[in-house]
């Protein structure tokens, strides 16, 4: 065999293996560099016109195993519409449609143009306490026993069916099952109350660390008294506290304050250890609910998250990741049903559940997964969710 022939042969076979085993990494290489091919083979190979027609004819064979919009011959592949958010800082809102997208809001509290928001892990719905949309919402829940070995092993992939299988029957006709959104303060179950004497007292085993409004100093918070509590609010609040006035920094000495919340709510600056007009505070006392200046409760950098350990024990709160502070939220079935778990591997790793929520404007009802919380480059805080509409 001539050495020309021999090298036509041996390329035309690599390029015809390139069709059968990689259709579209060939149909990129074909159609984006075609008279480069043609000119080395001739200037540099000059094996002369015989290879340069089998250049052109393994081409052929290698396009014709593409479609007309570049995708390989096969099996078809669910068109699946995604959306990814960055929710690091503060909210973002998104309306659904045929094609879901961000949306910016002057006042989400008056606005109908955003249907669900996402910060950090929070989500809410545009209805009942968050909005005037009536957007509500239910979840399906079909992972809700899985195991967290189970949960760790989920993939997009390997949820992708759940979501697909989704249809008109799942769509609940009673009111019942739907979920608007009402204020979910993040600081809760710091009293209880005795159904048989109906009396409220502290739950001073419920302790808090909480990151003022300047974002920059932090205490370790709890409830240890509560004396003249009506059905309308807890009366006098007896507060125990201790300043961290860095992360890196020691614990400083506790402290007690006594909140009144029977004349009307109470705003407490924790730096300055005193209550204050409401420009500058921390924390908000209210009926028996206590609210941090941050999330949408108020516009500082105030977030709480549950310490996990006794008020005495707990000393650093630079052991605690940034992210996991939360602030205040409008929470319906997101909640409720939360679509992820924590630190399943004791890494402060975050987990989709890949549970399937249907959210309702109107008469219009679409399918919801979150898939990730996680970005490209290992970012937190970048929510991709998959979404399509159900159709009757």
């Amino acid at each position: 065999m001539a050495y020309r022939d021999a090298i036509v042969m041996r390329m035309s076979f690599n390029f015809m293996s390139l069709s059968a085993w990689n259709a579209r990494g060939a149909c990129r290489a074909v159609r984006s560099e075609p008279l480069g091919c043609v000119e080395i083979r001739r200037s540099q190979m000059r094996v002369g016109i015989s290879f340069r027609c089998a250049c052109v004819v393994t081409a052929l064979i290698v396009l014709t195993a593409c479609g007309s919009d570049g995708d390989p011959v096969g099996p078809d592949v669910p068109d699946v519409a995604t959306l990814t958010v960055d929710a690091s800082e503060g909210w973002a809102y998104v309306r659904l449609g045929e094609e879901a997208q961000r949306v910016t809001v002057g006042d989400p509290s008056q606005s109908a143009d955003w249907d669900l928001a996402f910060h950090s892990t929070s989500v809410m719905l545009n209805g009942g306490n968050a909005g005037p949309g009536g957007v509500v919402g239910h979840c399906l829940c079909q992972n809700a026993e899985a195991s967290d070995a189970e949960v760790v092993a989920m993939t997009a992939a390997s949820e992708l069916d759940a979501f697909l299988d989704v249809g008109a029957a799942d769509v609940p006709t009673s009111e019942d099952a739907w979920m608007s959104d009402a204020l979910v303060p993040v600081i809760d179950g710091w009293y209880a109350y005795d159904f048989a004497t109906h009396t409220v007292s502290a739950a001073p085993e419920a302790v808090w660390v909480v990151r003022t409004a300047e974002g920059d100093t932090y205490a370790k918070f709890h409830v240890i008294g509560i004396d003249g509590a009506t059905q309308a609010n807890a009366g006098r609040i007896t507060i125990e506290y201790a300043l961290q006035p860095e992360a890196a920094a020691s614990m400083g000495e506790p402290d007690t304050a006594v909140v009144d919340v029977s004349g009307g709510p109470v705003h407490f600056d924790l730096v300055m250890g005193d209550e204050s007009d409401g420009t500058d505070w921390d924390l908000r006392f209210e009926g028996y609910t206590i609210r941090v200046n941050g999330g949408v409760s108020g516009g500082g950098e105030a977030g709480a998250v549950a310490a996990g350990d006794s008020f005495e024990a707990f000393e650093d709160a630079s052991e605690i990741p940034s992210t996991l502070y939360r602030g205040d939220t409008y929470g319906g079935v997101f909640d409720a049903h939360r679509w992820y778990r924590y630190d399943l591997e004791g890494n402060h790793q975050i987990w989709p559940t890949y549970d399937v929520y249907l959210i309702r404007r109107g008469a219009a009802v679409y399918k919801l997964q979150l898939v990730g919380y996680y970005g490209e480059t290992g970012d937190s805080r970048q929510i991709t969710f998959r979404y399509a509409r159900v159709e009757e």
